[in-house]
C-alpha cells in the first residue's frame, strides 16, 4: 500500500491525482502549471485545502495530516530553494 506521503510525491508527477482527490471532496483545483516546482507548490497548496474539508478527529486523519505535513515541510525546502514560499501548514 502507497502512503499518503508517496501519493503527493506521485502527484506532483501526475496532478491529475490530486485534481481527482479534489473533486471527491467536492473542490475543482485550476489546471496544474507545467514547471515542477510549481506543481510542487499546487500539491502543497491543495492538500491542505482538501485537508481542511476532510479534518474531523480520527486517527485516520490525523495519520493523513501528519504525512501531508512531512510532504508539505519537504515540499518548502525545495521551493525555499528555487526562491518560493508556500504558507504556514498549521492543520496538525
Amino acid at each position: 500500500m502507497t502512503s499518503f506521503y508517496d501519493f503527493l510525491w506521485e502527484a506532483v508527477r501526475n496532478p491529475e491525482l490530486i485534481i481527482h482527490y479534489a473533486n471527491e471532496v467536492g473542490i475543482s483545483p485550476p489546471p496544474p502549471p507545467i514547471d515542477f516546482y510549481d506543481r510542487l507548490e499546487y500539491v502543497a497548496v491543495w492538500t491542505v485545502e482538501i485537508l481542511k474539508i476532510e479534518k474531523d478527529d480520527t486517527i485516520y486523519w490525523n495519520s493523513r495530516c501528519r504525512e501531508a505535513k512531512r510532504f508539505f515541510l519537504d515540499a518548502l525546502e525545495d521551493l525555499k530553494a528555487a526562491g518560493k514560499l508556500l504558507r504556514n501548514f498549521d492543520l496538525c
